[in-house]
């Protein structure tokens, strides 16, 4: 597939984003106060900022960016409309969530807010991941371990951002940074999984052949031929197209091995390392977020180019 930088932003900004708001939400039901109020109304803020801006740029990948709101009507089939209308309730009741927070208002009504809230950045995370991991076509996507990478990747960036938060407007960076440091391993088992299902599976017995594309999986049995194979005779057109752009997409070996050191080294191997050495420092932690955010950027253009659409073997690829 050909990564859209659109929607490598929007799955990246608004993960950290959701995951943020989440364990933020969780924080304030802590009976041991992990976040000075400051920093929760400090912190929910730069949650939104991060969801609206990855849901913004979700709309450049559309043709028509106008039509956007048709993502709303298909709620029961579509987890794209799923995402749209769970992300559109958020957003009220995290604002009413914040005035309760600034208002300093105790009881059942702001914890159960914040256990909403919490339930909704899960749900509308969980979707993001599930318009991949539920299309059919290509296989490397529909796996367990895309729902698992998402939420855990988006919980490991909003963790780092959490820490900068409390290191800056109080809070117990300790405590965040333990459970950081979980999230971040955590993570980054299930990102290795992810890859190792990919590597081992290409070419594997669940990779798609032009045979079952075809309808013929066992390949066909002419008269006096044992079985005979289907093959690509012609692709139907001598220039390029939308579809070999858009899901012919090859990345070369090299720049695919570079943006993985990358997404290792950034967006795992030095904030974990700084974890280790313990947050203390606003500009360091905040620092960190950052690189962390740009490692899972490569992570996220890699998890597009790798995938390998069916329409491939209309064009040239024996598997899929």
């Amino acid at each position: 597939m050909k990564p859209a930088l659109s929607i490598v932003f929007f799955t990246v900004a608004s993960g950290a984003g959701l995951g943020l708001l989440a364990l933020l939400a969780l924080a304030d039901l802590c009976p041991v106060p992990l976040l000075s109020p400051a920093a929760l109304i400090r912190g929910m803020p730069l949650a939104l900022l991060l969801i609206a801006a990855g849901l913004a740029s979700s709309v450049l990948h559309l043709a028509k960016p106008s039509n956007a709101w048709r993502a709303f009507a298909r709620f029961r089939t579509s987890w794209l409309s799923r995402e749209a209308v769970l992300a559109a309730l958020l957003f009220p009741l995290t604002f009413a969530y914040l005035a309760a927070v600034a208002l300093d208002t105790a009881g059942m009504a702001r914890a159960l807010l914040s256990i909403v809230v919490c339930l909704l950045s899960w749900s509308v995370l969980f979707c993001t991941a599930m318009i991949y991991a539920s299309l059919k076509p290509i296989r490397q996507w529909r796996t367990g371990w895309t729902p698992a990478a998402y939420l855990l990747l988006g919980h490991w960036s909003g963790a780092l951002i959490a820490i900068a938060v409390a290191v800056g407007y109080g809070g117990e960076p300790v405590s965040w940074a333990w459970l950081a440091a979980g999230l971040g391993v955590a993570a980054l088992l299930v990102k290795l999984g992810y890859w190792h299902h990919g590597a081992a599976d290409r070419g594997g017995k669940s990779a798609l052949t032009l045979e079952q594309a075809i309808g013929v999986p066992q390949g066909v049995r002419p008269p006096g031929v044992s079985v005979a194979q289907a093959r690509l005779f012609d692709a139907g057109h001598t220039q390029r197209t939308f579809l070999t752009d858009e899901f012919v997409f090859r990345i070369a070996r090299q720049h695919a091995q570079a943006l993985r050191g990358a997404a290792l080294a950034l967006g795992f191997g030095i904030p974990l390392i700084w974890l280790a050495t313990g947050p203390r420092h606003w500009a360091a932690a905040a620092s960190v977020a950052v690189l962390a955010i740009v490692g899972l950027l490569a992570e996220r253009w890699l998890f597009f180019s790798d995938a390998r659409h069916t329409v491939r073997l209309y064009h040239g690829d024996a598997r899929t």
